[in-house]
């Protein structure tokens, strides 16, 4: 006889996370790394911001008020969840991100899995492809 055993991948929710940047938030203890998407970087120390990184960071904040929920995908280098999010104010952040043009795909990682959103972008002239 042949066992199927199915793993359900983890799921992380809370209410209004801390948002970190454009592309990381933080649900109580457990810090998350949206999958397959690339924002700027925000000032850190010595290194200044990098362009639209404040513009994506307050879209995320908007992005996340309210219920969250993250499935994670994979873990990454830091220890982080890596996971595609929906709340209240969107089904899928991870696109909504990149379809405002604020952050790109991280193709390395999501191997074309937001393509269309980052087209949409490009072709809407949104964020960083004006």
């Amino acid at each position: 006889m042949t066992a199927l055993v199915l793993l359900a991948a983890a799921v992380i929710a809370c209410t209004t996370p801390k948002v970190h940047d454009g592309d990381t938030l933080r649900c109580g203890a457990d810090r998350i790394r949206l999958f397959g998407v690339d924002a700027p970087e925000v000032a850190r120390g010595q290194t200044p911001a990098e362009p639209l990184a404040y513009e994506a960071r307050d879209l995320l904040v908007s992005l996340t008020r309210g219920r969250v929920g993250c499935r994670e995908v994979d873990h990454d280098r830091y220890g982080r969840h890596v996971a595609r999010c929906w709340s209240d104010a969107s089904p899928d952040i991870n696109a909504a991100l990149i379809r405002s043009g604020l952050a790109t795909e991280y193709r390395r990682y999501s191997k074309g899995a937001y393509a269309a959103a980052e087209a949409e972008a490009k072709r809407a002239r949104r964020g960083a492809w004006k």
